[in-house]
């Protein structure tokens, strides 16, 4: 009977000690998990600002860039998205991990009409942000400043352009950029045509310029055409959407409903050729872009669902990303920084990641509270 007692007090003993224990072990445990996780931060922090990690993929040494090592916490993007009825029409930042982490634009002057269906945007050489509220009846290109250094939220600064009666070419516009000669060029959806406008350095800053110098046969084009339509010409865009410049200074155009990718020069405005067309299995062309190289077209195709390579020396063209590599559902906007291409997923609302190079899939890089639409770097805190 002792026997049986002495065993029951040490089992009681060891109990004790072991409940006692755990309120020293557990904290230091704790404590050693949250120091290999802020190592773990400074680790990949440390890699970013040295070019060695761009947005959590490691680079060889022949791709590191270093013109934007910021901290993993800060804005390392924008991206607006297409946003359902009633949504805040924003701008939103995303970090180095992915993580959306707030709005980034300022409140507008009362007599301004609210931001909606945001769609393209323009870092500009000054710093300052021009943005595209498309919708319809108040389409217009807004100009908001220098990020705020605490905040992160750029100030209204100005209406660029706004589309009206002087401007009847700008409804409903897709996509915006500063071309080589510094006009502000805008893919236009309801007239269907490309036109320009005076840059913010110029004294007529947001005016229409002249209609193209090669367009005079084709009757009276809205001011500031520089690619007109299908009906008002035969050399015309059917449905536009996004656009680039190359290399050679040309044109690059999605055009959605003839399935091509119309090169056209901007000064005459006239058609050049076609860099890809049905024929090679383009669908709906939404969004183009170049490698940093000048040597490579990347274009997202939305209903083929796939991203392809048209090699610009050579005509060659290829699908970089194959169709519904990594989850891929309508590709829509498109970016590259580094070796990483950055493609938006509009029906999974998703930014994925993949290899400039090879097309691999990387992982998804970002959950969106809506379909993607634009999706641009940043390089300023």
């Amino acid at each position: 009977m002792k026997r049986d007692v002495s065993i029951g007090v040490f089992v009681s003993a060891i109990a004790l000690i072991g409940m006692l224990s755990l309120s020293y072990v557990f904290p230091v445990i704790e404590e050693v998990r949250a120091r290999s996780e802020h190592a773990a931060d400074a680790s990949t922090a440390d890699s970013e600002r040295t070019g060695a990690v761009a947005d959590g993929v490691p680079l060889d040494a022949g791709d590191r860039v270093h013109g934007h090592e910021l901290a993993i916490t800060a804005p390392h993007w924008y991206v607006t998205v297409h946003g359902d009825a009633g949504a805040l029409a924003q701008v939103f930042a995303i970090d180095g991990s992915g993580k959306v982490i707030g709005p980034v634009l300022g409140p507008l002057p009362a007599k301004e009409p609210p931001l909606s269906e945001l769609r393209g945007m323009e870092i500009l050489g000054n710093g300052f942000l021009a943005v595209m509220s498309a919708k319809s009846e108040a389409t217009r290109v807004i100009v908001f400043g220098i990020p705020d250094e605490r905040t992160g939220i750029r100030p209204y600064k100005a209406t660029w352009i706004s589309g009206g009666e002087t401007n009847p070419g700008m409804i409903h516009t897709y996509q915006i950029a500063v071309g080589p000669d510094g006009s502000l060029y805008a893919s236009n959806q309801d007239t269907n045509t490309i036109t320009r406008y005076h840059g913010l350095g110029n004294s007529n800053a947001g005016k229409p310029l002249p209609v193209a110098s090669g367009l005079e046969g084709f009757g009276t084009l809205p001011p500031g055409t520089v690619v007109p339509n299908s009906q008002q010409s035969p050399e015309g865009l059917g449905l536009v959407r996004g656009f680039t410049f190359g290399p050679d200074n040309l044109l690059y155009v999605c055009d959605r409903e003839r399935s091509r990718i119309a090169v056209h020069d901007p000064i005459t405005g006239r058609f050049i050729r076609s860099a890809m067309t049905v024929d090679d299995g383009l669908e709906h062309p939404i969004q183009a872009i170049f490698t940093a190289d000048g040597r490579d077209l990347l274009v997202t195709d939305n209903k083929a669902n796939c991203v392809w390579k048209i090699v610009l020396d050579t005509g060659k063209i290829s699908q970089l990303v194959k169709p519904g590599e990594g989850g891929l559902s309508a590709a829509s906007s498109i970016a590259v920084r580094d070796h990483v291409l950055y493609v938006g997923s509009r029906l999974t609302k998703q930014i994925l990641k993949f290899d400039s190079k090879k097309g691999h899939f990387l992982g998804v890089f970002a959950e969106l509270p809506s379909n993607p639409e634009f999706f641009i770097p940043v390089s300023q805190q």
